[in-house]
Protein backbone atom coordinates (compact mmCIF):
# COMPACT_ATOMS: atom_id res chain seq x y z
CA UNK A 1 0.00 0.00 0.00
CA UNK A 2 1.43 3.38 -0.93
CA UNK A 3 0.30 6.90 -0.21
CA UNK A 4 0.65 8.83 -3.45
CA UNK A 5 0.88 12.61 -3.57
CA UNK A 6 -0.72 14.38 -6.52
CA UNK A 7 0.32 17.84 -7.82
CA UNK A 8 -3.13 19.34 -7.14
CA UNK A 9 -3.39 17.80 -3.68
CA UNK A 10 -0.01 18.22 -1.95
CA UNK A 11 0.48 16.27 1.25
CA UNK A 12 0.25 18.07 4.57
CA UNK A 13 2.48 17.32 7.48
CA UNK A 14 0.84 17.42 10.89
CA UNK A 15 2.67 17.09 14.15
CA UNK A 16 2.49 13.64 15.75
CA UNK A 17 0.08 14.86 18.46
CA UNK A 18 -2.18 16.68 15.97
CA UNK A 19 -2.29 13.64 13.69
CA UNK A 20 -3.21 11.29 16.53
CA UNK A 21 -5.86 13.66 17.83
CA UNK A 22 -7.32 13.95 14.33
CA UNK A 23 -7.38 10.19 13.77
CA UNK A 24 -8.97 9.35 17.10
CA UNK A 25 -11.31 12.32 16.77
CA UNK A 26 -12.51 10.93 13.45
CA UNK A 27 -13.01 7.54 15.06
CA UNK A 28 -15.15 9.05 17.82
CA UNK A 29 -17.19 11.27 15.48
CA UNK A 30 -17.79 8.61 12.83
CA UNK A 31 -18.59 6.04 15.50
CA UNK A 32 -21.12 8.41 17.08
CA UNK A 33 -22.68 9.26 13.72
CA UNK A 34 -23.05 5.60 12.82
CA UNK A 35 -24.67 4.83 16.19
CA UNK A 36 -27.13 7.71 16.19
CA UNK A 37 -28.05 7.60 12.50
CA UNK A 38 -27.93 3.87 11.76
CA UNK A 39 -27.24 1.52 14.64
CA UNK A 40 -29.75 2.71 17.24
CA UNK A 41 -32.69 2.94 14.81
CA UNK A 42 -31.73 -0.45 13.35
CA UNK A 43 -31.56 -2.11 16.77
CA UNK A 44 -34.92 -0.58 17.66
CA UNK A 45 -36.50 -1.88 14.42
CA UNK A 46 -35.16 -5.41 14.86
CA UNK A 47 -35.49 -5.95 18.60
CA UNK A 48 -38.18 -3.46 19.51
CA UNK A 49 -35.89 -2.21 22.27
CA UNK A 50 -34.65 1.32 22.78
CA UNK A 51 -30.94 0.80 23.29
CA UNK A 52 -30.79 3.83 25.61
CA UNK A 53 -33.37 2.23 27.88
CA UNK A 54 -31.90 -1.25 27.61
CA UNK A 55 -28.44 -0.01 28.56
CA UNK A 56 -25.99 -2.93 28.63
CA UNK A 57 -28.80 -5.46 28.73
CA UNK A 58 -28.54 -6.15 25.02
CA UNK A 59 -24.89 -7.08 25.45
CA UNK A 60 -24.96 -8.82 28.84
CA UNK A 61 -28.08 -10.90 28.11
CA UNK A 62 -28.61 -10.76 24.33
CA UNK A 63 -30.69 -13.94 24.20
CA UNK A 64 -33.49 -12.12 26.04
CA UNK A 65 -34.24 -9.91 23.03
CA UNK A 66 -35.81 -10.88 19.69
CA UNK A 67 -33.56 -10.86 16.62
CA UNK A 68 -30.69 -9.82 18.87
CA UNK A 69 -28.14 -11.97 17.03
CA UNK A 70 -28.77 -10.19 13.73
CA UNK A 71 -29.02 -6.79 15.42
CA UNK A 72 -25.73 -7.20 17.26
CA UNK A 73 -23.96 -8.53 14.19
CA UNK A 74 -25.15 -5.57 12.13
CA UNK A 75 -24.03 -3.26 14.92
CA UNK A 76 -20.54 -4.79 14.79
CA UNK A 77 -20.39 -4.54 11.00
CA UNK A 78 -21.50 -0.91 10.79
CA UNK A 79 -19.22 0.11 13.63
CA UNK A 80 -16.23 -1.56 11.93
CA UNK A 81 -16.89 0.18 8.61
CA UNK A 82 -17.32 3.66 10.11
CA UNK A 83 -14.76 3.52 12.91
CA UNK A 84 -11.88 1.88 11.05
CA UNK A 85 -12.29 1.86 7.28
CA UNK A 86 -13.84 5.31 6.80
CA UNK A 87 -11.54 6.88 9.39
CA UNK A 88 -8.47 5.70 7.47
CA UNK A 89 -9.74 6.88 4.09
CA UNK A 90 -10.99 10.23 5.33
CA UNK A 91 -7.79 10.93 7.25
CA UNK A 92 -5.50 10.32 4.30
CA UNK A 93 -7.69 11.85 1.61
CA UNK A 94 -8.86 14.99 3.41
CA UNK A 95 -6.34 15.67 6.16
CA UNK A 96 -3.09 14.85 4.39
CA UNK A 97 -4.38 15.44 0.87
CA UNK A 98 -3.33 11.98 -0.27
CA UNK A 99 -5.03 9.15 -2.07
CA UNK A 100 -4.89 5.63 -0.73
CA UNK A 101 -4.17 3.09 -3.43
CA UNK A 102 -3.17 -0.55 -3.19
CA UNK A 103 -0.05 -1.38 -5.16
CA UNK A 104 1.59 -4.74 -5.71
CA UNK A 105 4.89 -3.92 -7.42
CA UNK A 106 4.26 -7.06 -9.42
CA UNK A 107 2.62 -10.17 -8.05
CA UNK A 108 3.94 -11.59 -4.80
CA UNK A 109 5.50 -15.03 -4.72
CA UNK A 110 2.64 -17.55 -4.18
CA UNK A 111 4.80 -19.11 -1.47
CA UNK A 112 4.32 -15.96 0.61
CA UNK A 113 0.55 -16.37 0.74
CA UNK A 114 0.86 -20.08 1.61
CA UNK A 115 3.47 -19.29 4.27
CA UNK A 116 1.24 -16.61 5.82
CA UNK A 117 -1.69 -19.05 5.93
CA UNK A 118 0.34 -21.72 7.73
CA UNK A 119 2.08 -19.13 9.92
CA UNK A 120 -1.11 -17.73 11.38
CA UNK A 121 -2.63 -21.14 12.10
CA UNK A 122 0.59 -22.61 13.49
CA UNK A 123 0.98 -19.65 15.84
CA UNK A 124 -2.34 -20.33 17.60
CA UNK A 125 -0.97 -22.70 20.34
CA UNK A 126 1.78 -20.25 21.29
CA UNK A 127 -0.69 -17.38 21.26
CA UNK A 128 -3.01 -19.37 23.53
CA UNK A 129 -0.22 -19.95 26.04
CA UNK A 130 0.65 -16.25 26.09
CA UNK A 131 -3.04 -15.51 26.61
CA UNK A 132 -3.10 -17.96 29.52
CA UNK A 133 -0.19 -16.16 31.20
CA UNK A 134 -1.76 -12.76 30.48
CA UNK A 135 -4.94 -13.87 32.28
CA UNK A 136 -2.94 -14.54 35.44
CA UNK A 137 -1.81 -10.93 35.72
CA UNK A 138 -3.55 -8.98 38.51
CA UNK A 139 -6.20 -6.71 36.99
CA UNK A 140 -8.82 -4.36 38.49
CA UNK A 141 -12.23 -5.90 39.10
CA UNK A 142 -13.91 -3.69 36.49
CA UNK A 143 -11.60 -5.07 33.81
CA UNK A 144 -12.39 -8.65 34.79
CA UNK A 145 -16.14 -7.97 34.79
CA UNK A 146 -15.89 -6.31 31.39
CA UNK A 147 -14.03 -9.33 30.01
CA UNK A 148 -16.67 -11.72 31.34
CA UNK A 149 -19.46 -9.69 29.73
CA UNK A 150 -17.62 -9.66 26.43
CA UNK A 151 -17.05 -13.41 26.68
CA UNK A 152 -20.81 -13.93 27.07
CA UNK A 153 -21.53 -11.77 24.05
CA UNK A 154 -18.86 -13.50 21.96
CA UNK A 155 -20.25 -16.95 22.71
CA UNK A 156 -23.72 -15.74 21.74
CA UNK A 157 -22.51 -14.24 18.45
CA UNK A 158 -20.53 -17.34 17.48
CA UNK A 159 -23.60 -19.55 17.45
CA UNK A 160 -24.09 -20.50 13.80
CA UNK A 161 -27.11 -22.78 13.47
CA UNK A 162 -27.12 -22.54 9.67
CA UNK A 163 -24.56 -22.08 6.92
CA UNK A 164 -25.95 -18.59 6.20
CA UNK A 165 -25.35 -17.63 9.83
CA UNK A 166 -21.78 -18.85 9.43
CA UNK A 167 -21.20 -16.84 6.23
CA UNK A 168 -22.58 -13.69 7.79
CA UNK A 169 -20.49 -14.29 10.91
CA UNK A 170 -17.40 -14.77 8.75
CA UNK A 171 -18.07 -11.44 7.04
CA UNK A 172 -18.60 -9.52 10.28
CA UNK A 173 -15.98 -11.20 12.48
CA UNK A 174 -13.25 -11.87 9.92
CA UNK A 175 -13.56 -9.91 6.66
CA UNK A 176 -14.59 -6.44 7.86
CA UNK A 177 -12.22 -6.24 10.85
CA UNK A 178 -9.31 -7.53 8.76
CA UNK A 179 -9.84 -4.83 6.16
CA UNK A 180 -10.73 -1.94 8.47
CA UNK A 181 -8.29 -2.58 11.29
CA UNK A 182 -5.36 -3.17 8.96
CA UNK A 183 -6.17 0.02 7.04
CA UNK A 184 -6.19 2.01 10.25
CA UNK A 185 -3.57 0.40 12.48
CA UNK A 186 -1.03 -0.80 9.92
CA UNK A 187 -1.73 1.29 6.82
CA UNK A 188 -2.22 4.50 8.78
CA UNK A 189 -0.78 4.51 12.31
CA UNK A 190 2.19 2.26 11.62
CA UNK A 191 3.17 4.34 8.59
CA UNK A 192 2.80 7.56 10.58
CA UNK A 193 4.86 6.31 13.53
CA UNK A 194 7.55 5.11 11.13
CA UNK A 195 7.58 8.47 9.34
CA UNK A 196 7.83 10.51 12.54
CA UNK A 197 10.66 8.60 14.17
CA UNK A 198 12.28 6.96 11.16
CA UNK A 199 12.40 3.61 12.97
CA UNK A 200 10.31 0.87 11.31
CA UNK A 201 10.46 -1.49 14.29
CA UNK A 202 9.20 1.21 16.63
CA UNK A 203 6.35 1.91 14.20
CA UNK A 204 5.38 -1.76 14.16
CA UNK A 205 5.28 -2.15 17.94
CA UNK A 206 3.64 1.18 18.73
CA UNK A 207 0.86 0.48 16.24
CA UNK A 208 0.50 -3.03 17.68
CA UNK A 209 0.20 -1.63 21.21
CA UNK A 210 -2.47 0.88 20.15
CA UNK A 211 -4.24 -1.88 18.22
CA UNK A 212 -4.40 -4.08 21.32
CA UNK A 213 -5.31 -1.29 23.73
CA UNK A 214 -8.18 -0.12 21.53
CA UNK A 215 -9.92 -3.49 21.91
CA UNK A 216 -10.19 -2.84 25.68
CA UNK A 217 -9.60 -6.54 26.43
CA UNK A 218 -6.71 -6.34 28.86
CA UNK A 219 -6.78 -10.03 29.80
CA UNK A 220 -5.57 -10.59 26.24
CA UNK A 221 -3.51 -7.40 25.79
CA UNK A 222 -0.09 -8.97 25.26
CA UNK A 223 -1.07 -11.82 22.90
CA UNK A 224 -3.09 -9.37 20.80
CA UNK A 225 -0.20 -6.90 20.72
CA UNK A 226 2.22 -9.60 19.58
CA UNK A 227 -0.27 -10.71 16.93
CA UNK A 228 -0.57 -7.09 15.80
CA UNK A 229 3.22 -6.88 15.57
CA UNK A 230 3.20 -10.00 13.39
CA UNK A 231 0.75 -8.33 11.02
CA UNK A 232 2.91 -5.20 11.13
CA UNK A 233 6.07 -7.02 10.10
CA UNK A 234 4.25 -8.80 7.29
CA UNK A 235 3.25 -5.37 5.98
CA UNK A 236 6.69 -3.87 6.59
CA UNK A 237 8.52 -6.65 4.78
CA UNK A 238 6.13 -7.13 1.85
CA UNK A 239 5.15 -3.49 1.35
CA UNK A 240 1.71 -4.80 0.51
CA UNK A 241 -1.12 -4.23 2.96
CA UNK A 242 -3.10 -7.10 1.43
CA UNK A 243 -0.63 -9.48 3.08
CA UNK A 244 -1.44 -8.27 6.60
CA UNK A 245 -5.15 -8.10 5.72
CA UNK A 246 -4.99 -11.72 4.60
CA UNK A 247 -3.16 -12.74 7.80
CA UNK A 248 -5.73 -10.93 9.94
CA UNK A 249 -8.56 -12.60 8.03
CA UNK A 250 -7.02 -16.05 8.45
CA UNK A 251 -6.58 -15.51 12.19
CA UNK A 252 -10.22 -14.51 12.76
CA UNK A 253 -11.70 -16.68 10.03
CA UNK A 254 -10.03 -19.88 11.19
CA UNK A 255 -11.56 -19.51 14.67
CA UNK A 256 -15.01 -18.80 13.20
CA UNK A 257 -14.69 -21.80 10.86
CA UNK A 258 -13.65 -24.17 13.66
CA UNK A 259 -16.50 -22.96 15.89
CA UNK A 260 -18.94 -23.61 13.06
CA UNK A 261 -17.56 -27.11 12.43
CA UNK A 262 -17.77 -27.93 16.13
CA UNK A 263 -21.34 -26.63 16.26
CA UNK A 264 -22.20 -28.92 13.35
CA UNK A 265 -20.51 -31.81 15.24
CA UNK A 266 -18.00 -32.28 12.43
CA UNK A 267 -14.95 -31.84 14.68
CA UNK A 268 -14.31 -32.18 18.41
CA UNK A 269 -11.67 -29.45 18.64
CA UNK A 270 -12.74 -26.58 20.88
CA UNK A 271 -10.76 -23.47 19.87
CA UNK A 272 -12.45 -21.53 22.68
CA UNK A 273 -11.23 -23.93 25.36
CA UNK A 274 -9.49 -22.36 28.36
CA UNK A 275 -7.54 -25.51 29.17
CA UNK A 276 -3.83 -25.06 29.62
CA UNK A 277 -1.77 -25.42 26.44
CA UNK A 278 1.02 -28.01 26.76
CA UNK A 279 4.47 -26.40 26.78
CA UNK A 280 5.61 -28.85 24.09
CA UNK A 281 2.82 -27.72 21.75
CA UNK A 282 3.70 -24.07 22.38
CA UNK A 283 7.38 -24.74 21.67
CA UNK A 284 6.59 -26.49 18.39
CA UNK A 285 4.29 -23.60 17.53
CA UNK A 286 7.07 -21.10 18.27
CA UNK A 287 9.61 -22.96 16.13
CA UNK A 288 7.25 -23.35 13.17
CA UNK A 289 5.99 -19.76 13.36
CA UNK A 290 9.51 -18.37 13.77
CA UNK A 291 10.78 -20.38 10.81
CA UNK A 292 7.91 -19.22 8.61
CA UNK A 293 8.48 -15.59 9.62
CA UNK A 294 12.12 -15.96 8.58
CA UNK A 295 11.12 -17.53 5.25
CA UNK A 296 8.69 -14.66 4.58
CA UNK A 297 11.32 -12.09 5.50
CA UNK A 298 13.92 -13.64 3.18
CA UNK A 299 11.44 -13.99 0.30
CA UNK A 300 10.34 -10.36 0.60
CA UNK A 301 13.62 -8.72 1.57
CA UNK A 302 14.43 -7.62 -1.97
CA UNK A 303 10.99 -6.10 -2.38
CA UNK A 304 11.35 -3.90 0.71
CA UNK A 305 14.31 -2.16 -0.91
CA UNK A 306 12.14 -1.24 -3.91
CA UNK A 307 9.54 0.65 -1.83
Amino acid sequence: MEMLETPDRPARRFSPLASLLLIFGLMVVLGAVSQLAIIYPLVKALTGVNIFEAGNGLFTNPAAYPHSWLATMLLQAINSIFTFTLTAFIYWYLAEKRNIVFIEKGSLDPLIWAAVLVLVISYIPLNSLIFEYNQKLPLPDWMVRSEKQLETLTKFLTQFPTFLHFLFGLLVIAVLPALGEELLFRGTLQKLFERWWGRPHLGVWLAAAVFSAYHMQFMGFFPRMILGAMFGYLYLWSGNLWVSIFAHFVNNGFVVFMIYLRGQKLVNIDVESTESVPIASALVSAVVAGSLMRIIYLRTRGRVAEL
